[in-house]
């Protein structure tokens, strides 16, 4: 059977690790002058070395004959390593040994003096897997092993090891290793094996592997068995059933001219080639990146080649910064979980990609005014019959006797009209007779209907038990009598409900202000039952008689009240 290529070209030495020049160098050192210490923790993404590299350091400290530091990985302790059958080197997998039970196993053996090398070496692989009791095991051993001993513990998810393991190690971060990197050093396996690959396939190959060497020096033997040499990057790309990226580069350039038609037309025939949604959309976001890195001059997008770099840059200058960004965002919140049509997910996003944006950007001046007309103050003004008034922003005025009185209050010699002012202009009537009062939203005559939707949105957050906003949809008839505002209910339920509320100082306070910013000026509430002599109670009954309130504790129902005749 043949040996796996990450296997057979596993680094042998400290220099041959690959994207770990900083681990390297600091055991290399501390091998040369003596110093190696009694506990190390290796962390990181899986196929960075962690394991090689703790293998290379069992080499190094029993190496007959070490070379600056370095094992010679000729002599018999170096080939006994290499070939698995050092019995002082011993490898535990914490995935499937994570007991108590274990680790007790361990910490007795380990005091027995190694066999025949100098130190004898436990990797402990996985080592976040074991339990809580087996990490309070290991704890004295880890704090103070035989001086004959050195303990290697590695782990993919350090969080996971409890703060007093990884406070007694010389702890050491492995890093993914750059596509630059993985990629010299497929070329020297490919040259070793004798494929033929070109250097665009070999890109592709570091791109799927996400900095895992393992990973990709798997890649390549798949590729090696599977597709004949010379090896292209379409043929790679069809056996890891890979994006195009210059596909989702042209959707993303009609997203850049606002082609929603196009964009659509784009999506559905990356799709109906075979792609899955979630292949379009790890694309999609990945482009994007890329793109924001051009942009930002962050990255030259050497790692996509030249034709597609120059491609990528063309479509980057379309776009500003901030549309990139947007846009990324808008594509990282699809989630295909739970839906029948997950296509549908990137529709929206894609076409949200285009209005969105264009919306959220736009100005838009007459909505604008139109706000602050509506929130103008009160006005008392006096002007001539000859004024004509205009009904909204932009129109010229109408004829004197066809125009509409909506949002105009006039008398026999006065008109008025909202002004779009920030200040109220004020100005001295010479009667009374020529003052007209317009508050922000006009109430006409003695009714407020067409204030009454406004009034109730800006009562949803008000009330202590009951929501008033919610009870004053049961009001049947409102009308303002002087500086009141009357309230009719048809049910005494209701007007039980709004009068606990109103009886609060504060939550009435709220009310009145509520009332006042919406009219424009300050009114009582007063609430009344329909068809019933009780009127402009300042309280219901059942909240005057001590009688009342002591039945309605034991659950009786007020079905009506009246006042006395």
């Amino acid at each position: 059977m043949a040996e796996a290529l990450y296997r057979k070209w596993r680094p042998g030495t400290l220099s041959d690790l690959v994207g770990q020049d900083h681990v390297a160098q600091t055991l290399k050192q501390a091998v040369l002058t003596d110093r190696v210490s009694h506990a190390y923790m290796f962390c990181g993404p899986r196929g960075t070395g962690k394991t090689s590299t703790a293998r290379i350091l069992a080499k190094a400290v029993n190496c007959l004959s070490p070379i600056d530091g370095e094992p010679d990985d000729t002599c018999h302790m170096c080939i006994a390593v290499n070939e698995g059958r050092a019995i002082d080197l011993i490898e535990i997998d914490a995935a499937s040994n994570r007991r108590i039970a274990d680790v007790r196993d361990l910490t007795e053996k380990i005091h027995y003096s190694p066999a025949e090398a100098k130190f004898k070496v436990y990797i402990i692989d996985e080592v976040h897997m074991l339990t809580q009791e087996a990490f309070n095991a290991l704890l004295k051993t880890l704090e103070e092993p035989p001086p004959h001993a050195i303990l290697i513990l590695a782990t993919t998810d350090v969080h996971k090891v409890p703060l007093t393991i990884i406070s007694r190690c010389q702890r050491f971060d492995f890093r993914r290793v750059p596509v630059a990197e993985v990629v010299g050093k497929l070329k020297k396996l490919s040259l070793e094996e004798k494929i033929d690959i070109d250097d665009q396939a070999l890109t592709l190959v570091a791109h799927k592997s996400t900095g895992s060497l393992r990973d990709a020096e798997n890649i390549l033997e798949q590729v090696m068995v599977s597709v004949e040499q010379p090896v292209t990057e379409e043929a790679v790309r069809k056996l890891l059933n890979l994006t195009d990226e210059s596909l989702p580069a042209d959707l993303l350039d009609s997203i850049a001219v606002n082609d929603i038609k196009g964009s659509l037309i784009k999506l559905g025939n990356l799709i109906d080639d075979g792609m899955e949604p979630s292949q379009v959309h790890s694309s999609l976001m990945e482009i994007t990146r890329v793109m924001i890195l051009l942009k930002s001059r962050a990255s030259d997008g050497s790692e996509f080649g030249d034709s597609l770099k120059e491609r990528l840059g063309e479509i980057a200058d379309k776009f500003s910064i901030e549309r990139l960004v947007y846009i990324a965002k808008i594509i990282a919140e699809v989630d295909f979980k739970d839906l029948l049509n997950p296509v549908m997910s990137l529709e929206i996003a894609v076409m949200e990609s285009i209005l969105g944006f264009h919306e959220k950007t736009s100005d838009q001046p007459t909505t604008a005014i139109k706000r602050e007309i509506t929130s103008a103050p009160m006005v008392h003004s006096k002007v001539s019959p000859e004024v004509s008034t205009v009904d909204s922003v932009g129109k010229e005025p109408k004829d004197p006797d066809t125009r509409e009185p909506a949002n105009v209050t006039s008398t026999s010699n006065s008109v008025v009209a909202p002004i779009a002012s920030k200040e109220p202009i004020q100005e001295i009537p010479s009667s009374a007779d020529d003052v007209v009062e317009t508050p922000a939203t006009t109430v006409l005559g003695n009714t407020i209907d067409e204030q009454w939707n406004e009034l109730l949105r800006s009562l949803r957050q008000t009330g202590k038990r009951f929501n008033l906003g919610a009870l004053l949809r049961g009001c049947k008839e409102r009308e303002l009598r002087g500086d009141t505002l009357v309230l009719t209910f048809l049910h005494s339920s209701h007007l039980d409900r709004i009068n606990s509320e109103i009886e609060d100082p504060l939550v009435n306070g709220q009310f009145e202000s509520v009332v006042e910013k919406v009219l424009g000026k300050k009114y009582k509430i007063s609430v009344e039952l329909a068809n019933s002599e009780l009127k402009s109670v300042p309280g219901p009954v059942s909240q005057q008689s001590h009688l009342v309130r002591a039945a309605q504790a034991l659950g009786a129902r007020i079905v009506e009240e009246r006042s006395k005749g």
